[in-house]
């Protein structure tokens, strides 16, 4: 058994009715701080003009990672199942978290997934609409049952005893805990029929590959692995050379929406991106891989095609590592016009500084607290953390600031890379997994213009590994960014691609 195996298994709305909160269950628990500890409500909602009853719990399992069934910490939750007649049979169930490492499932939940979603500034004119929740048609409730996760230290989760916080604030604490929280929601809510999926967005992806492994490991089957913004976790596949390389079409794809292509390119966006991954592929790649032995002639021949594909002045280029790296693009590639950065989720975007609409920021604040506390009926005086500071001061403050990034595998250096994120090296979670079920399916979903993942560099990875292997991965690109979701054309084409996804999976 691997170190991570030996490691994980040692830590072991619209119209709503909604009905007083109760107690689910034989629940015995005390959590300091929570009154009711699941609270059970009824909504419906109407999709695709039908109504959609179901069942929202939201509530605190504790979780137990010793012999003495201590709880060590307690994680918060929002499940929503579909109300069925007596002996349907069981629908699939979803467990979805975000990233960070040290982010709330919010996005995930009140963005894309759940059957309400949180109005925003980019769905309406920033000066006048209103922050709300609304009922979500793109919502996946209708294909599977969800359930989404806090990790320890996000939300309203927290470990038991200050002392306990290092059991959780690392990758392998971080997957026990997570495949002990599938084990106990399924116990306590009686859904061991269910066939089960994972679903995690950018770093949240690790959760979900090294969860599905342990899970496998452990005689759980799991039926699917959703992964959002987080590449495929399936080892070394692709040198490093050629992973450097693949980002230049998503660099390409940047510089074509601010317009700092050459005319040539800037005609056509499919015809650049394409020229872009041609060249990345069989000239800037081999570059790179014999970097040292380049002649000054061929190593000014990158620099100009740098330029041309990436939309920077060829004195912006490194003539030493002939790398432009996400943070280099971002801040320089509009400098010459007086402009900030680009956005790191999302590069279409300008000014990550900008000033903060703070009456807006205090309105959704409210609302979300409403909606868990009064719609949900969860009863807490916790704080809910991370509604503040939101995903992007995930990684430098709270559980992120003190994450220990020991993935176990020997066979995995653990390197730091200022490029990419998460840090360090890809574990082949998701190849162990598959190879313990090989029915196990995979769906992947990337944005064009997320700085943080490529969709060449997928599309290549899935050529290198074996056909049976790859025929149980569905990769799709989407017009969007990091959080592709919140753009309402991506957002319809997602729900559309998964739910197709989960009627193939049960065919």
């Amino acid at each position: 058994m691997s170190r991570m195996g030996r490691a994980v298994g040692a830590l072991a709305v619209a119209a709503s009715v909604v009905i007083g909160p109760r107690v689910a269950g034989a629940q015995t628990d005390t959590v300091p701080g929570v009154s009711t500890p699941v609270a059970t409500t009824k909504h419906r909602i109407v999709l695709n003009g039908k109504p959609l009853a179901y069942t929202a719990r939201a509530g605190v399992l504790p979780i137990r990672l010793n012999e003495t069934g201590e709880p060590r910490g307690y994680i918060f939750f929002v499940s929503y199942t579909v109300d069925q007649p007596p002996n349907s049979p069981p629908r699939p169930l979803t467990f979805a978290w975000n990233g960070g490492p040290g982010a709330n499932a919010l996005l995930v939940h009140l963005s894309a997934l759940g059957p309400r979603r949180l109005t925003s500034a980019e769905d309406g004119d920033a000066a006048t609409a209103r922050v709300a929740l609304e009922e979500n048609q793109a919502t996946w409730l209708d294909e599977t049952d969800l359930v989404f996760v806090d990790p320890i230290g996000t939300g309203f989760s927290r470990p038991a005893k200050p002392e306990y916080a290092g059991d959780f604030y690392g990758v392998l604490g971080d997957l026990a805990a997570t495949v002990e929280f599938v084990r106990a929601y399924r116990t306590r809510f009686d859904a061991w029929d269910k066939p089960l999926y994972l679903a995690g967005e950018s770093y949240g992806v690790w959760r979900a590959a090294g969860a599905a492994e342990a899970l496998e490991k452990g005689e759980q089957r799991v039926a699917g692995v959703i992964l959002i913004s987080g590449g495929i976790p399936l080892g070394p596949v692709v040198s490093e050379e050629m992973r450097t390389a693949l980002f230049i079409p998503t660099r390409t794809a940047s510089a074509f929406h601010h317009r700092k292509l050459s005319p040539d390119l800037q005609a056509d966006r499919d015809r650049a991106v394409a020229e872009a991954e041609r060249w990345a592929k069989t000239v800037y790649a081999p570059a790179l891989a014999r970097l040292d032995s380049l002649t000054d002639a061929e190593r000014s021949a990158i620099v100009v095609q740098l330029a041309r594909f990436t939309g920077l002045d060829t004195s912006k280029i490194d003539r030493k590592t002939l790398v432009v790296d996400r943070q280099f693009l971002m801040d320089n590639l509009l400098k010459d016009r007086g402009q900030g950065a680009l956005g790191r989720f999302d590069t279409r975007q300008i000014g990550g500084a900008a000033p903060v609409d703070r009456a807006r920021q205090v309105t959704r604040r409210t609302v979300i607290n409403r909606y868990l506390r009064n719609d949900l009926g969860f009863r807490t005086d916790l704080v809910y953390q991370g509604l503040e500071t939101g995903y992007s001061s995930a990684p430098t403050r709270g559980p992120g600031a003190r994450w220990k990034y020991d993935q176990g595998d020997p066979n995995v250096p653990v390197v730091v890379r200022n490029t990419d994120a998460p840090p360090g090296g890809t574990p082949p979670w998701l190849k162990r997994a598959t190879d313990i079920d090989p029915e196990l399916r995979t769906f992947v979903a990337t944005g064009v213009f997320d700085s943080l993942n490529s969709c060449a560099g997928n599309s290549f990875l899935l050529s290198q590994i074996a056909a049976d292997r790859a025929t149980r991965i569905t990769f799709r690109c989407y017009e969007g960014g990091h959080m592709m979701y919140e753009d309402r054309d991506a957002r319809f084409r997602l729900k559309r691609d998964i739910a197709q996804f989960y009627r193939s999976a049960r065919r």
